[in-house]
């Protein structure tokens, strides 16, 4: 009787593996959990959220600010820059939900990667932004975010951290209202948002 050949049969059950994670709604390397989609969206299940870091600073007036300030609150945070042209299309979407939103539990905090503390202030004087951003020139404070949570090391980012301070979304690349909506919705009833 012949063997059967090694190499053939490992291939077979490497691609079984393959079709089997995606079947169960991953992709390689994606944990539990977790759901890519579209534009560089990632949401993820609320028994998988990992906890945020808490992102503590000053503004650009020299105000201490944190993320932990927001604790019970649901949180979008935002990296921007004034030079980055898609944060300057997103940013009236975010100062306008953040105004509708803040007395219902949902507050905008941004993460300024600016050089200077007066490119901040006049990008933020010139959007009328109500709400404060932290100043991170060299972008540490992504850095403590979970491997594998962005795919882009560009700007605009933005995280949704529900209630309890969990990352319950991802999002490389502008947002527009609905897209915001969606993940907002999402992360406060516990589910991911609709791919």
């Amino acid at each position: 009787m012949k063997r059967p050949y090694v190499p053939f049969l490992a291939a077979v059950a490497c691609a079984v593996a393959l079709i089997g994670a995606i079947m169960i709604g991953g992709s390689p390397g994606t944990p539990a959990g977790y759901h890519r989609g579209k534009g560089g969206t990632l949401t993820i299940e609320s028994a998988h959220r990992p906890a945020a870091p808490d992102f503590t600073g000053i503004d650009a007036d020299g105000r201490p600010v944190r993320l932990s300030d927001y604790a019970g609150k649901t949180v979008v945070v935002n990296a921007w820059a004034s030079w980055c042209e898609p944060c300057r299309k997103e940013t009236p979407v975010l100062v306008d939900y953040h105004r509708k939103m803040k007395d219902q539990g949902v507050v905008v905090l941004g993460v300024n990667r600016d050089g200077s503390a007066n490119a901040a202030r006049a990008f933020a004087r010139e959007f009328h932004m109500p709400y404060p951003s932290i100043l991170d020139p060299g972008g540490k404070q992504l850095f403590a975010l979970p491997k594998g949570l962005l795919t882009t090391q560009g700007l605009p980012v933005t995280l949704v951290v529900d209630a309890r301070g969990r990352i319950a979304a991802t999002v490389s690349g502008a947002l527009g209202e609905g897209r915001l909506e969606d993940l907002v919705a999402a992360a406060r009833a516990g589910s991911p948002a609709a791919r």
